[in-house]
């Protein structure tokens, strides 16, 4: 196998395998074998890129050329290679894990709904691997319209508006903010192909920098950055697979890609001139993660305090990509790779407990934990890693937001992380605690037989992947150093 075979692999991968979900639907074993075998190709099809990268192999697909110096193209590099081994690996549990919820709820249209998850990971990859900022266009509006219908699965009154509104945010922000700033970037550049060091550095005056980098991130609403962020909590009315694959895997992670890609591919040290823009950025999502913190303390169903969490953990990967340093960059990525590990651990483990007991209120939660002790200790797991507290992956990931924002002198912006951390103790820490604390209920399983091993395993080894940067994190400054510092190894 070639580079370019294994990029071409991961990116279709996912398509063949909605394909044939929705083609073979029946028997359910048949199809949920399908679905999981294909997640594992893209998972070993993202390992083998990851290991080209390591040892500076390059490869790069052309699907088309609408304009001069612009292809749609998916092209190698250490950000992508990393972002996709990790979405793809936590992808595999989630394909076990929603073919267990699947059956467990009976839930309507299990075909149409794994068949969108997979076209969802199929979006985020594209977006990994975009090689410019036309691809990565494409790939954030593909990865949108998939995502659709996950939103909207249930088909209820709740469900119908929701997705519309899911639809409209990240399509109008992308149409009305990114694609005008891709045309002007064009415009100065005369291309727009990613490249080390930024492809605007030493083009642009501080007034199109800071014009430039404000309609960029604002334009990737994924990121749920206020008040683009409505997509979000409009997002929790889809079931719960669909919920893992939005806020964990796929479109909340795509969001902080393309901010990562834009800060370092686009801007690199043009980053100095827009550093009027970055800084307001930096308030507005530093107050954001400690607003949509404080939201989620005050929610009751699980879905929308998960889905208020996970946007202040989001909005950190931004502040690291805004602060224009190494270190920043850094903090951002090894962020993406926490939020995913520990968003995907609480959803699955909060997917269990409603396929299991039927409970999805926060006040229900109380005890379960002595009834379901795998499962909630999954999720006490991912509660700390959010929460940033050591071993866990989330607390290397804001140790490196927190020194970066100090380093470069705003310490405004490490305080307002340290804040936000503290709000996610409160509304995570008790939840966690009181399902072990509490009195065990004594009816709390709708089925005798408790959680399956397809419900519980993915959970557990989902936590398990946020002790994964107690030993990673300095070879992953390794190996993503060329990003951010092209004359390095």
């Amino acid at each position: 196998m070639t580079p370019e075979i294994a990029l071409f692999c991961v990116l279709g991968a996912p398509v063949l395998q909605a394909l044939l979900v929705m083609l073979i639907p029946k028997p359910p074993g048949l199809r949920d074998l399908i679905h999981i075998g294909f997640s594992l190709v893209a998972l070993g099809c993202a390992a083998y890129l990851m290991n080209a990268v390591a040892q500076h192999e390059t490869a790069r697909i052309v699907l088309a050329r609408p304009l001069p110096n612009v292809d749609l193209a998916f092209a190698i590099d250490p950000l992508g290679a990393l972002m996709a081994v990790v979405l793809t690996g936590l992808g595999v549990l989630h394909a076990v894990h929603a073919a267990g919820v699947a059956r467990a709820k009976q839930e309507k249209a299990p075909a149409r709904l794994l068949a969108f998850i997979a076209l969802a990971m199929a979006g985020v990859t594209a977006v990994a691997f975009s090689a410019n900022l036309f691809s990565l266009f494409v790939a954030y509006q593909a990865l949108a319209l998939a995502a659709f219908p996950l939103v909207a699965h249930r088909g209820d009154e709740e469900a119908q508006p929701a997705a519309r509104a899911f639809l409209a945010t990240l399509l109008a922000s992308s149409i009305g903010l990114f694609l005008p700033a891709m045309i002007w970037t064009y415009s100065i550049a005369g291309a727009l192909d990613f490249q080390a060091g930024g492809v605007l550095a030493g083009r642009v005056d501080p007034l199109t920098a800071n014009v430039l980098l404000a309609l960029y991130v604002m334009g990737i609403a994924m990121a749920a950055i206020p008040p683009m962020h409505s997509w979000l909590p409009a997002s929790s009315n889809g079931p719960f697979p669909a919920l893992v694959a939005i806020q964990a895997l796929a479109v909340l992670p795509a969001g902080g890609i393309g901010v990562l890609k834009v800060a370092t591919f686009v801007f690199g040290p043009a980053m100095r001139d827009a550093a009027i823009a970055a800084q307001v950025l930096i308030v507005l999502v530093g107050v954001g993660m400690i607003v949509a913190a404080l939201i989620a303390l005050s929610k009751q169903d699980i879905r929308e305090r998960l889905a208020y969490s996970v946007m202040a953990q989001s909005l950190a990967v931004v502040m690291g990509a805004l602060l224009a340093l190494p270190a920043g960059l850094f903090a951002a990525a090894l962020q993406i790779v926490a939020l995913a590990c520990a968003a995907a651990t609480l959803l699955m483990a909060a997917g269990t407990t409603m396929a299991i007991t039927g409970r999805s209120k926060v006040a229900d939660y109380v005890g379960l934990g002595r009834v379901m002790p795998w499962t909630f200790a999954g999720f006490a797991i991912a509660s700390a890693s959010m929460i940033g507290m050591p071993p866990f992956a989330g607390a290397w990931a804001k140790l490196w937001l927190i020194t970066a924002a100090a380093g470069s002198g705003l310490v405004w912006a490490a305080v307002l992380a340290s804040i936000a951390a503290i709000l996610t103790f409160t509304h995570l820490g008790p939840l966690a605690a009181n399902a072990f604390a509490g009195r065990a209920p004594t009816d709390a399983f709708k089925r005798p037989d408790g959680a399956s091993i397809l419900l519980a395993a993915p959970v557990i080894l989902a936590a398990a992947a946020t002790l994964s940067l107690l030993v990673l994190a300095d070879p992953l400054a390794v190996f993503l150093s060329p990003i951010w510092t092209p004359e390095g190894p």
